[in-house]
């Protein structure tokens, strides 16, 4: 099974793909890019099943991302809204393709943040940034 792992974001998502549990792609694409270009060789490659980061069920507006202005919080919630409009694209082109997804609640702990800790636990060592990243620690939930 080849599982790949998703970080929802407005503009460009985090994804991850491992192959036979190893973390074979760390990267960052749009859902055209994910479903012309990326999708058809996972295909060819083996069932597939999407671990997806569910910032649906955040709000809008949590403690950690309290602004003080009402228009940076404003923007926030704008944020949180796109990636959230997201999300629900990338589930409706799935069930197009029949293919299953797991959703997993936002986690603090995750590796965005952490390179040192992902690096060691994937033992990846390319390029990555936090959404990439925070891609990888979904898709390593539905592989360990």
């Amino acid at each position: 099974m080849i599982i790949v792992g998703i970080d929802p974001d407005s503009d460009r998502m985090g994804l991850a793909v491992y192959i036979e549990k190893k973390l074979s792609i760390c990267t960052t694409a749009t859902i055209p890019e994910l479903i012309t270009e990326y999708l058809p060789e996972l295909q060819k490659q083996g069932q597939l099943l999407f671990s997806i980061e569910n910032v649906l069920v955040q709000n809008f507006v949590y403690s950690r991302n309290v602004k003080q202005t009402k228009g940076a919080q404003g923007a926030v919630s704008n944020s949180i809204g796109r990636c959230q409009q997201n999300q629900k694209e990338l589930i409706r082109w799935l069930e197009h393709y029949d293919i299953p997804c797991v959703l997993y609640s936002p986690t603090s702990g995750n590796w965005a943040d952490n390179k040192v800790l992902f690096e060691r636990v994937t033992g990846w060592s390319g390029r990555s940034n936090s959404e990439s990243r925070s891609a990888a620690y979904f898709g390593w939930l539905s592989v360990k």
